[in-house]
């Protein structure tokens, strides 16, 4: 793998690790905690399968992903979905890679 190309994957999974943090903090800031917050936490069991490259996630992960409602993912996308204006950088564009 090209150092380029090896470095761009580093930062794809610092990213998702981000992420991952900042639902947990965003979703219990904007929502004043309620249900959203223990579903969130159960997906800590996902971490290790949200970067580029990983395996398939585990039943424990695959559990966890099953117990967030709608609700709760679709606000949780929101905040992903806002976080970059909100930061001041460019949005993520997947069709781009």
């Amino acid at each position: 793998m090209a150092p380029a190309n090896a470095a761009a994957v580093v930062h794809r999974a610092l990213l998702a690790a981000c992420l991952i943090l900042l639902v947990l903090g965003g979703v219990a800031a904007q929502r004043g905690g309620g249900e959203c917050v223990p579903q969130l936490n159960r997906l800590l069991a996902c971490r290790a399968y949200a970067v580029p490259g990983a395996p398939d996630p585990s039943p424990d992960c695959c559990s966890a992903l099953s117990s967030v409602s709608h609700d709760c993912a679709c606000t949780t996308m929101g905040i992903i979905n806002s976080l970059p204006s909100r930061c001041n950088v460019a949005p993520v564009n997947c069709s781009s890679a």
